[in-house]
Parts: C-alpha cells; structure tokens; sequence
C-alpha cells in the first residue's frame, strides 16, 4: 500500500529522499516529514530480535521483555523518573493515565507507584494477558481509536509507538479526544535528524514507517489539534553498551553532547491541547 503524508494529506507531493536496507524512503515537500514509500503490511515475528542482534544488542528486544528489563532495572527506571517528570511538569495533578502501546507494563508499574490509576493498551493479546496477570495492571487490547472511557485521561503516554501506526493523525486525533482539557499527551520517538550511535543506528525500517523530525512532528501534533509544551532530545540504544560493560568515557561525552546540542536520537515531546479549545 503507497503511503502519503499523514499531516499535509494525499494531495501533497512528496520527493525521494533515501534508499536504506533496500526500503524507499520520500520526504514531503510541505512538512518535511521523511516516510516509507510503501507500508509492509507482512513484517516477520523475528524481525524485532533481528534489528537488537544487527544493532548490537539495541533497546528494541529490552523493552519487549521483562526478565531482561529486571537486568537493567535502574536504567529504565531512570528513564522512567525523567518521562514522569516532564509530565508532572505540564500537569502536576495527574490522577489517570493512559499509556498506549505499553508493552508489557514496564512503564505502567513505574507510574501506578506514583499514584495515579493506570490503564495500557496494547495489541498484542498474549503482552496484554501477561501484563495483567504477572502485574495486575489494567491493560486492554484494544486500538486507542475503539477505546472508549467515561472518564478523561490527565496524562496520555505513548513512548517509541507512533513511528509503527499507519494511521498516525487518527491515533493522535483519537488520544486528544480521551485526554482531559488540562490534559497533557507524552510522545516518544526516533528524531531522523539525530545523533547516531557509533555502533550503528538502526532505521527501524519497515516496521518505523515514519521518520520525525522536531518540525515535522510539531506540524503533524498541530494538525490534530494539539501544541507543543516542551520538546527535547534524549538518548535511547544505551542498554548494548551496558552489557558489555557500561559506558565509556567517550560515550557518556557523546551522550552529553547530544543532549545539550538538541540532536539525541530520541525526540521526548510534551503536548497540550489548542488553547483555543480549552475552556
């Protein structure tokens, strides 16, 4: 299935852009937002595994599983701490959350510690049991576009998610209307524009069908009714340099710098929506 530019619609014209691991990549000449030219509906159940081997030893296969989340604990956590700080930053009374694409609860565990109820969504049904019966969490499979809920989410996560959903200003368009009108959206995901680790970074491609950079995720937010509260850049792909023994001096200097120079290669965005909307 060809794809077109979520934000500026069918009609706008894109140019190629790029060639990498044999995928077609097209840049859109309003937005600036860098996608695959065709979506790939079929991506192998390895393929995951595949990217965290070929990145040497990525995030990717970390996130997915628990009993190798529980060996570098205090680093998620620490990533946790920073994520539930900007939130509280935008909102500090934060009394539901809604964390979209949440795996197997990693996240979730950390915030519902903070307070707050918690409800996840995640598609995958076997995630989705395991995160309710290992944790007890609140966790759906179910589409945030079918999701419904009386009551308004304060604070709507959605950490390295939207760069996989075809439908990307429907799922955004989707979280504004669950989130409260004080409400602040937490979004995470890989910065195109960014610093790129020297073991190599990895596109994510197919299954990253978007490529973002800070003005084409500001422009695709603002086109479903949401503006920017604050945006920086983070690192993420840290955990194979833990495992082979912790970061060097060169590497945590690279990292430094990529913070403070804006050009990590995680974009961390906090949204709120139009003011115009809210009361």
């Amino acid at each position: 299935m060809k794809l077109f530019c979520p934000t500026c619609g069918p009609d706008c014209p894109s140019r190629p852009y790029d060639i990498r691991s044999g995928y077609v990549l097209r840049r859109c000449t309003a937005c600036g937002l860098v996608f695959m030219e065709e979506l790939i509906e079929a991506v192998n159940a390895d393929f995951y595994e595949d990217v965290a081997e070929q990145a040497g030893g990525d995030a990717i296969e970390y996130w997915s599983f628990p009993d190798k989340f529980d060996a570098y604990r205090p680093v998620f956590e620490g990533f946790f701490e920073e994520r539930w700080d900007l939130l509280r930053s935008a909102t500090p009374n934060i009394r539901r959350l809604l964390d979209v694409g949440c795996g197997y609860g990693l996240f979730l565990q950390y915030a519902a510690r903070q307070g707050p109820t918690c409800v996840g969504l995640e598609l995958d049904p076997t995630v989705a049991t395991h995160a309710r019966e290992a944790y007890g969490l609140d966790v759906r499979s179910i589409r945030v576009e079918d999701f419904y809920d009386d009551t308004p989410f304060d604070a709507i996560v959605m950490a390295d998610v939207l760069e996989h959903l075809p439908d990307a200003k429907e799922v955004l368009t989707s979280c504004r209307q669950l989130l409260a009108p004080d409400g602040v959206l937490f979004i995470q995901v890989p910065n195109v524009l960014g610093f790129k680790l020297p073991w190599g970074h990895s596109w994510g491609l197919p299954h990253h069908i978007w490529q973002f950079s800070r003005s084409s995720l500001r422009q695709l937010l603002n086109a479903a009714g949401f503006q920017i509260a604050s945006m920086q850049t983070g690192i993420m792909g840290v955990i194979g340099v833990y495992e082979r023994g912790g970061p060097s001096w060169s590497d945590q200097i690279n990292w430094s710098l990529a913070r403070t120079l804006g050009i990590g290669n995680r974009l961390a965005v906090v949204a709120i929506p139009h003011r115009a909307e809210n009361p």
